[in-house]
């Protein structure tokens, strides 16, 4: 298919689409795009959040290409336009995040002639997450890693909501939509959202939402909240991370409203060789965020890709 189109979101240089079948034959999305300056200082590998999709990133793709670097992203499975486990395609979903951690794992795989090393991670929100378990597991390897907001902690995801939905998946009720989410998708007014400061960056990802509805999702199903509970628990564990010897960054959004940011000290705590940084200014979306609060985390970005990609 083309990639979806709107004014202002000019698709990068060289972009190529591709598709794999993950468990379950889930038709998964993924995609490339080459450096735009020679010679190539290695790759990218963008992880996005929940809700997001590859189309929302090409500002971000078509900055990393002029800073010299090859460009990963993915469609995560039951959401963008990658294949959904559930009838409903609003819903957003996932058994458990091994699958998306597999389907990144086969993607990069797939993609590999195309994507000339070092390997640098760009994960944001539940995308942090993903490639967390990815490189604790040894399903990928990275040569540095930056994680934007990352989701390894939920405020809202206490102790009595684990329990109900892991007792809800036990007895069949994964695929139903968790208690209080929006059951639909409505554009978000810019005044009311809690991610970004910025105005035109929001209404460009409304407007690729409108133009192709298959990118809409709403809340998450129970069965979503179960995997992100067991995935984050993972994530915790002091030994996950002993062994991830390289240069990594971790940016917290000041302004946060979705991920639980004490999670973002513990978890750094247990990474060798991680740098914290906060943006007291920033909303959970930095990398959608206002050009200085932006600047902020590509200053820091620049840092962490000159320790493995020179140049």
């Amino acid at each position: 298919m083309a990639f979806v189109r709107v004014p202002g979101n000019d698709i990068p240089d060289g972009a190529e689409e591709h598709w794999l079948e993950g468990r379950g034959g889930v038709k998964v999305r993924a995609f490339t795009a080459p450096a735009t300056r020679s010679p190539a200082r290695g790759s990218v590998i963008v992880a996005p959040g929940r809700t997001e999709f590859i189309e929302k990133y090409f500002e971000v793709i078509r900055e990393l290409q002029a800073r010299g670097f090859a460009v990963f992203c993915i469609d995560w499975r039951g959401q963008g336009m990658s294949g959904r486990e559930v009838g409903d395609g609003v819903k957003g979903h996932f058994a458990s995040f091994d699958d998306p951690v597999n389907d990144l794992a086969t993607a990069l795989k797939l993609c590999a002639a195309k994507l000339p090393r070092p390997y640098i991670g760009l994960a944001h929100s539940m995308g942090g997450a993903i490639l967390l378990r990815a490189m604790q597991t040894r399903r990928v390897e990275l040569e540095a890693a930056a994680f934007s907001a990352p989701m390894w902690g939920i405020g809202k995801l206490g102790k009595m909501a684990k329990g109900y939905s892991r007792f809800m998946v036990s007895v069949g009720g994964g695929g139903l939509f968790a208690p209080g989410v929006s059951r639909k998708w409505t554009r978000e007014p810019f005044r009311k959202n809690p991610v970004t400061h910025d105005e035109t960056r929001h209404g460009r990802c409304q407007d690729l939402i409108a133009e192709e509805p298959r990118l809409a999702l709403a809340g998450p199903t129970i069965g979503w909240v179960a995997a992100a509970a067991d995935a984050i628990d993972a994530i915790s564990q002091p030994s996950a991370s002993a062994h991830l010897r390289i240069p990594i960054l971790v940016a917290t959004a000041g302004k946060e409203q979705l991920v639980d940011n004490t999670s973002h000290a513990a978890v750094t705590a247990q990474l060798p060789e991680a740098t914290h940084i906060s943006i007291p200014s920033a909303r959970h979306e930095i990398l959608m965020e206002k050009d200085e609060i932006r600047a902020q985390f590509w200053e820091a970005f620049d840092q962490l890709a000159a320790r493995v990609a020179p140049g």
